[in-house]
């Protein structure tokens, strides 16, 4: 008896934890994470695959390519944007020589860090910043291959220009 109500319990558990993916057009607003952004006219977010809260959405683009966003907490406790950027680019493997850099960056009108790693044909763009007197930090990334890069660049850049804080908490 005790095994199946434990086998419920999981079962119950794993159909609470992973949301339903479904899809946004707009502005995305997440009020749990404190943001919004502005998801590009003709194309639609995806949100919802992750476990546990949702923390924000990824947007494919018709090049093939993919661009996302979402907060978490700082639980690296990162010091700055560009150590955070320095993190997520350091852990990612590349089998050919790595072109990384490293920049300030804006994210709507704050101010955070910009990565970007190119490894063989592959384009990776990180953008962080950190929600003032604490919180959450927040992702914008772009991966795509270089053959479409200057495009979904310019559609990146957009895309987190339009980040914004909202009431958070």
């Amino acid at each position: 008896m005790k095994t199946k109500a434990t086998v419920a319990l999981i079962l119950l558990f794993f159909s609470v934890a992973h949301a339903d993916p479904r899809s946004a057009t707009g502005t995305y607003r997440n009020a749990a994470l404190g943001y919004s952004i502005k998801i590009p006219s003709g194309l639609r977010g995806e949100t919802g695959d992750q476990a546990g809260p949702e923390r924000g959405l990824g947007v494919p683009l018709p090049s093939g390519g993919t661009m996302s966003v979402y907060g978490e907490p700082n639980s690296l406790e990162l010091k700055s944007p560009a150590e955070g950027i320095r993190w997520a680019l350091d852990k990612r493997k590349c089998s050919s020589d790595r072109q990384q850099e490293i920049s300030r960056a804006r994210v709507g009108k704050m101010i955070g860090a910009k990565g970007k790693l190119v490894c063989d044909d592959r384009v990776l763009e990180v953008l962080l910043v950190f929600r003032t007197a604490g919180g959450p930090i927040y992702w914008v990334t772009l991966q795509t291959d270089t053959s479409h890069e200057a495009a979904d660049d310019a559609v990146f850049n957009d895309f987190a220009a339009s980040f914004k804080l909202i009431h958070w908490r």
